[in-house]
């Protein structure tokens, strides 16, 4: 199979080409498939992206079965259960500020924004874990970790420490976390006709909100990061 944006032949199982950041489109079996992309067909408003933290990002992100173990057993039961907290809370916050509008979609549209606030806010950790494993040939795994000081380390990180966090990010960082943003947002956007007449107002206020889901993220790795020494 051969990405449609770029045109070099990739995994089909994979959700992003690995080489230019864009969204594994499948085909239909009862689709005509050509051996390589058609030209006239390929994108040109993503852009391109091949760097080596965002190729780990995707072999992490894409994995699946006994691969997608190796990744998990790296974390902490905490760090899901304060993702899914993350993404729960804030979710239910946003349908608050905007259940005006939010009430005229159907239930699936709902559902699917929920599920855009979840893998924002995992791809933003498992942003951590591709960077930490650059930088190390073993990552430890998290021990003597309670909830509760998982919780307000990560806290900390988000009120105190949230400038100097962000400060850090290699510009590297925040390119291969825009690009996963866009493709996803999009992926979103594109599912249903009343999601694409929502207001641009609304859609930029989304925007924002999850974003920083995709931060907050991250820094559940970091704070999850205190207790692997």
């Amino acid at each position: 199979m051969y990405c449609n944006n770029c045109g070099k032949q990739i995994d089909p199982t994979h959700k992003f080409c690995k080489f230019c950041g864009a969204k594994v489109e499948k085909v239909e079996h009862n689709q005509e498939t050509s051996s390589q992309p058609n030209s006239s067909d390929q994108s040109t408003s993503s852009p391109k992206i091949h760097t080596k933290l965002w190729d780990k990002f995707a072999e992490i992100y894409d994995s699946s079965g006994e691969e997608r173990k190796k990744y998990s057993d790296l974390s902490s039961d905490e760090v899901w259960k304060l993702i899914q907290r993350i993404s729960q809370n804030r979710f239910e916050e946003f349908i608050q500020a905007n259940k005006e509008i939010l009430n005229k979609q159907p239930y699936k549209v709902i559902e699917s924004l929920k599920n855009l606030f979840t893998w924002c806010t995992s791809g933003g950790y498992w942003f951590w874990m591709a960077e930490a494993l650059m930088q190390e040939e073993k990552l430890s795994k998290p021990k003597n970790m309670a909830m509760n000081q998982l919780v307000e380390e990560w806290q900390r990180l988000v009120g105190e420490g949230y400038v100097d966090a962000t400060k850090g990010m290699s510009d590297e960082l925040t390119q291969a976390m825009g690009i996963f943003f866009e493709f996803e947002k999009k992926n979103v956007l594109e599912s249903s006709d009343t999601v694409k007449e929502l207001p641009n107002e609304f859609i930029e206020t989304m925007t924002s909100y999850l974003l920083l889901q995709i931060i907050w993220g991250y820094l559940g790795g970091m704070a999850e990061a205190k207790y692997r020494k």
